[in-house]
C-alpha cells in the first residue's frame, strides 16, 4: 500500500519542521517506506495530499496540528465528495492545539501517535461539509472533521494565529490567554441558527458545531459528541448576560453545559445567517477562513481514519 506523509514544517512554532528526521525514522521503523513532502505554505497540504491520492497513494499521513489534520483531510475530499472509500487517513499530532487526537484518546507525544498509527486498527467517521463567506466575500466550500464555530471563538482564534509569544508557552495557555484578552471587549452577535428546518434566534458569544468533543486547546466543548452518530451537537453559547474568564474555565471540564446562558441541540444540517452587517467570523479547526453566512451538513462515515 502506498502511503503518503505530509508535513507542516512550521507546526509547533517551528518544532515539526526541526524534528522531522527523527519523526521521520520512527514512522519507517513503524510502519515502512513512504513518499513525504513538507509544505511552504498555508493551504498547500491539500493540494500535495490532493495530488498524491491521484498518483495512487491509498494511505495519508499529516504531521502537524489541527490546522495541517484539516487541510489534508479537505485534499481527500474532492469537492462536494467525500474521500474514497479506499483511502485511509493518519496524523501525528504536532500542533498548538492538539484537539482532534483528544477524542480519540491519543495521548500527547510522537511515538504515542505512531504506535496508533502501526497498531492499523481503523474505524470510519463522519465529516463535516461547510459553505461559508470567505475573506474575499465570495462563497466557499470546506470540509471539517472536529469542530466549526462563529462568534467569539472567530475572534479568539484570529488572535491566536496572529499571536507572536503566548503559543510558546503552549496551546492551552495561547486560546486561555487570548481568551481573556478578547472577552473584555467582545460585545455578542445577533444570528438566526436553523437546525434541521427550525429556526432560532439568539444573541450569542459562541456557536460550535460539532462532531468531535474538543476545541480551543483543551477546552470540552461537547462532552457527548459522537464522531460516528451521524449528527452535530450544537452548543449555544449566549451573550446575556455576558460570560466572565470564570465562566470560560468551565469548557475545560465540560461542566459548561449546566450554565444557563449554554443550550444544546443535535442535527444534521445547520444553518447560520447574521442579522447585522457586522462580520461574524468562522474558527474551523484552529484556522479563520471567513465568516457569516454558512451552512454546514454532516456526511456520515465519511473518513477511513487509522486511530
Amino acid at each position: 500500500m502506498k502511503t503518503f506523509v505530509v508535513v507542516n514544517p512550521a507546526a509547533a512554532g517551528g518544532g515539526a519542521g526541526k524534528h522531522w528526521p527523527k519523526i521521520s525514522r520512527e514512522l519507517r521503523d513503524a510502519l515502512g517506506s513512504f513518499d513525504s513532502a513538507l509544505t511552504t505554505k498555508a493551504g498547500e497540504a491539500t493540494l500535495l495530499v490532493r495530488n498524491a491520492v491521484a498518483n495512487g497513494a491509498k494511505s495519508i499521513i499529516a504531521v502537524g496540528g489541527d490546522g495541517t489534520i484539516n487541510e489534508a483531510i479537505n485534499g481527500l475530499c474532492d469537492g462536494e465528495n467525500a474521500p474514497a472509500s479506499d483511502v485511509s487517513f493518519g496524523f501525528v499530532m504536532y500542533g498548538t492545539g492538539g484537539d482532534f487526537r483528544r477524542s480519540f484518546e491519543i495521548p500527547k507525544g510522537v511515538s504515542a501517535a505512531i504506535e496508533r498509527l502501526k497498531a492499523g486498527q481503523t474505524k470510519t467517521i463522519d465529516l463535516g461539509r461547510l459553505r461559508y463567506t470567505n475573506v474575499q466575500g465570495a462563497q466557499s466550500l470546506r470540509w471539517f472533521n472536529n469542530i466549526a464555530s462563529f462568534g467569539f471563538s472567530g475572534e479568539v482564534v484570529r488572535a491566536v494565529n496572529a499571536a507572536r509569544y503566548s503559543k510558546l508557552l503552549g496551546g492551552k495557555f495561547s486560546f486561555l490567554w487570548n481568551s481573556f484578552l478578547e472577552l473584555r471587549k467582545y460585545q455578542g452577535c445577533k444570528v438566526d441558527i436553523v437546525v434541521d428546518g427550525k429556526t432560532i434566534p439568539e444573541n450569542i458569544c459562541t456557536v460550535a458545531v460539532c462532531n468531535g468533543r474538543f476545541f480551543g486547546g483543551g477546552m470540552m466543548m461537547a462532552p457527548n459528541a459522537a464522531l460516528d452518530d451521524g449528527s452535530f451537537d450544537v452548543v449555544v453559547v449566549r451573550q446575556d448576560p455576558p460570560l466572565t474568564i470564570f465562566d470560560m474555565r468551565l469548557l475545560y471540564s465540560g461542566k459548561h453545559l449546566a450554565h444557563p446562558n449554554v443550550t444544546v441541540y443535535r442535527g444534521s444540517r445547520i444553518e447560520a445567517k447574521p442579522l447585522s452587517n457586522a462580520p461574524i467570523y468562522l474558527d474551523v479547526e484552529g484556522e479563520a477562513p471567513g465568516s457569516l453566512p454558512a451552512t454546514f451538513e454532516v456526511v456520515p462515515r465519511a473518513l477511513r481514519l487509522r486511530c
